[in-house]
């Protein structure tokens, strides 16, 4: 199967994501997030759910084009992620 990641990124928990902004600043758990385009839905929703239970992903339209976001929370699930799919 062919896909492709995007805005593959660590947020380590302490550090807010927009600092200063004047609508608030955001601090994400810690976790690893990325957008994922792939060619097969079924493969990938199939092996998320069997290898990566505690992931939260979650299938959008990216100005209509199918994508998911994916955010890992556990370590060793993210580096199965990173084996299989490649992210870097």
């Amino acid at each position: 199967m062919v896909m492709k990641i995007h805005h593959w990124e660590f947020h380590d928990g302490v550090t807010a994501i927009n600092p200063g902004n004047i609508f608030g600043e955001t601090v994400l758990p810690r976790s690893w997030t990325c957008w994922v385009y792939p060619d097969d839905d079924y493969e990938f929703e199939s092996w998320m759910t069997s290898h990566c239970p505690g992931a939260d992903i979650t299938h959008r339209f990216n100005s209509g084009d199918p994508m998911y976001t994916v955010t890992i929370f556990d370590d060793y699930e993210c580096m199965l992620f990173k084996l299989k799919w490649g992210a870097l």
